[in-house]
């Protein structure tokens, strides 16, 4: 467990605009900072981070909250593993004690694992630069490919200690030694069983290139075998795991991420040994696929920090053309991306060692083309005149061109590539209205009925922007709380409290609309049955005890039910546009400058809600009643008084719902039957 002033130390040393913007490219807009949301696959920026506040909140999934929020959403970490994480990024030292075998075996599968993995990376290192075989045979590897020391460590590379078959793999002994159960080792990975039930080492006899997240946690290995059999695997990987999902890793993406942004391009090739090099040129914004076809989940983590791509390729024709297969789902996602092809002979890995980071750049720059145009010229030549082939080759084009997100693009593209190809644009046109067509068709399982546009097509309905039912009205009132607490209002004192000569202004008072709000609760018995919502209120009471209206801080730091909520009615995807008043004149009035009226109809809104519950709650028992008269001691004179309550209770709705009809405002506390 960790203890509270720790806790306290991590949340305080916390910038959410650090910690986000490790995941998320963020751009200043107005006073919060704007990103593409890591959550959903969306086009358009809806995700903010309010630094002031230290929230986050996201328009496009709904989710929301604080710093460890994040962690916890995007990275699937639980509290605690989230404060460690926090922890780690600004230096904290959480003093725990170790854990005994017991209990390591109690922890989540996913805290299990990412303990292995990590514990198995410091192992292979050990044994790649500490022991004679780790030298002789991994070492050796790495120093024939020219990797220096620098990179070694960079890569955290390893090796795996190779055992006779019938011999317990030296990984599993020193795994169960550290007080690793085998249900993880094989769970992981790391080790396989054999028929009579004892464990091997899948990597035994192979150098290891550890993978990391995005956040740089060990998740899976990757392992080359050194052996010239070709009856043996050249690599294995990692299997699927809660910990390790290879549609979703990169290779190289925790050391790339940072260079990414700041060169806005992300460098995309086939291999670990590419990726190493490359960095060690000194082009760092390099990563890999680890080994499998690019995924849409690849794409979108690289687009949180650059919507540019570059696909460096060897020279093969027939890898070209498996790989540009792939290229769809970049184009998709909404990313430029261009290719590079090798010269003959060439792969990244020597072409970088060779030419050094400036030629490297430059030659980039030179013989990167635009996907669309590539494609094209590879497909050309072998098309010729062929005009099965060419008919394929307009379709594969312009299948390409149908994942394009942008419509401008798109049109450019069809354009260009109608030239390219000796066609009409209005026969490209054609082809990619009918792809998209039977693409949507594919989606629906059905026939679509004719895509022609109406002439006046009915208007949809407006989304409904506002929070609904007694959650969402007990959501607002929290909402004016926090966002104006401090804030002072004006109130008239009643006519008994001062005495009011002729011809004075009605005598009033200011208090924060904090302390007015809650003695307006007190004062009318208004129950708050959200619990979250009744949890902020208390806690606000409580700082109110101590002599502090509490800042949005707080809350940022609270858990992370409460950070959620308050991230939730606290940020705004919509501003006041500054043209209402500059260009036309006119000065709308906000609700800051409407505090009053605003309280008073958050509160009004909670006792019609009351009033309306009460009414049900009557009219549900009179029925009883009528249907049977036994379930009451004396049921006249329970009929008659419920038919008191209900019409006491229907002129309170009635007065109640006046005054959302009304301009005229009562004055909070009153006698009326409220």
């Amino acid at each position: 467990m960790i203890p509270k002033d720790t806790v306290d130390a991590i949340l305080q040393a916390t910038v959410i605009e650090e910690v986000v913007g490790d995941f998320v490219q963020l751009k200043k807009s107005g006073t919060s900072l704007r990103g593409m949301s890591p959550f959903t696959n969306e086009k358009t920026p809806s995700f903010y981070v309010v630094p002031g506040k230290g929230i986050f909140k996201d328009f496009s999934s709904g989710k929301g909250g604080s710093a460890v929020s994040f962690l916890m959403e995007h990275e699937k970490l639980s509290y605690p593993e989230a404060l460690r994480w926090l922890a780690r990024k600004y230096g904290i030292e959480i003093e725990e004690r170790q854990m005994t075998p017991e209990e390591l075996e109690e922890q989540t599968e996913r805290e299990s694992l990412a303990n292995l993995s990590a514990w198995a990376q410091k192992w292979f290192t050990t044994q790649l630069l500490e022991t004679g075989e780790g030298k002789s045979v991994g070492l050796a590897y790495f120093r024939s490919r020219d990797f220096s020391d620098a990179t070694l460590s960079d890569f955290a590379l390893g090796y795996c200690p190779d055992r006779p078959w019938g011999e317990e793999g030296a990984l599993v002994v020193a795994a169960r030694k550290a007080g690793y159960k085998d249900k993880w080792l094989t769970a992981s990975g790391l080790c396989k069983e054999r028929e009579d039930g004892t464990l091997y080492d899948f990597y035994r006899g192979r150098v290891i290139f550890p993978i990391r997240d995005v956040t740089g946690r060990f998740i899976g290995f990757g392992g080359r075998t050194l052996k010239t059999d070709k009856k043996v695997p050249k690599y294995v990987n990692s299997p699927e795991s809660p910990l390790y999902d290879k549609s979703r890793a990169l290779y190289g993406i925790y050391l790339a991420r940072n260079a990414i942004v700041r060169e806005d391009r992300a460098i995309l090739v086939e291999g670990y040994t590419d990726v190493m090099a490359m960095r060690q040129a000194g082009v760092e914004h390099v990563v890999a696929s680890s080994g499998t076809a690019l995924t849409v989940e690849q794409v979108r983590l690289l687009r949180r920090f650059s919507k540019r791509m570059t696909m460096l390729f060897d020279g093969d024709p027939a890898g070209l053309r498996a790989a540009i297969r792939g290229v769809d789902i970049v184009l998709g996602e909404g990313l430029d991306v261009k290719v590079a092809v090798l010269p003959d002979g060439e792969d990244p890995d020597t072409f970088a060692k060779r030419m050094g980071r400036e030629a490297l750049m430059e030659w980039l720059a030179e013989h990167s083309r635009d996907f669309i145009r590539f494609k094209i010229d590879l497909l050309d030549a072998e098309a010729a005149d062929d005009p099965i082939k060419r008919t394929e080759l307009v379709r594969s084009v312009v299948q390409s061109i149908a994942h394009v997100p942008d419509e401008l693009k798109r049109t450019v593209y069809i354009q260009e590539s109608a030239g390219r190809l000796g066609m009409q644009v209005e026969d490209l046109l054609a082809e990619l209205s009918r792809q998209a067509r039977a693409r949507l068709e594919k989606e629906a399982k059905a026939p679509l009925p004719s895509l022609q546009p109406e002439r006046e097509a009915p208007i949809g309905k407006p989304r409904l922007l506002g929070k609904v039912g007694r959650p969402g009205r007990e959501q607002d009132l929290l909402r004016l709380l926090l966002q104006y607490g401090p804030q002072k209002i004006t109130l008239d004192l009643p006519e008994d409290v001062v005495t009011q000569e002729d011809g004075e202004e009605n005598p009033s008072i200011e208090a924060p609309l904090a302390e007015v709000l809650m003695h307006e609760l007190d004062t009318m018995g208004i129950a708050i049955r959200h619990p979250i919502v009744d949890e902020v209120i208390q806690m606000y009471r409580a700082h109110m005890k101590e002599g502090r209206i509490p800042g949005p801080e707080i809350w940022a730091q609270s858990g992370p039910e409460v950070a959620a909520m308050t991230a939730d009615i606290l940020v705004t995807e919509f501003t006041l546009s500054d043209n209402w008043e500059n260009r036309h004149g006119i000065i709308p009035e906000t609700e800051a400058e409407l505090l009053l009226p605003a309280l008073q109809g958050a509160l009004y809104r909670l006792l019609l809600d009351e009033a309306r519950r009460d009414g049900q709650r009557i009219t549900s028992r009179l029925g009883e009643l009528a249907e049977d008269p036994g379930t009451s001691e004396d049921p006249m004179a329970e009929e008659v008084d419920l038919l008191k309550r209900k019409i006491t209770v229907s002129k309170r709705i009635e007065r109640l719902a006046a005054h959302f009809g009304s301009t005229i405002l009562h004055r909070m506390g009153s006698d009326e039957g409220l």
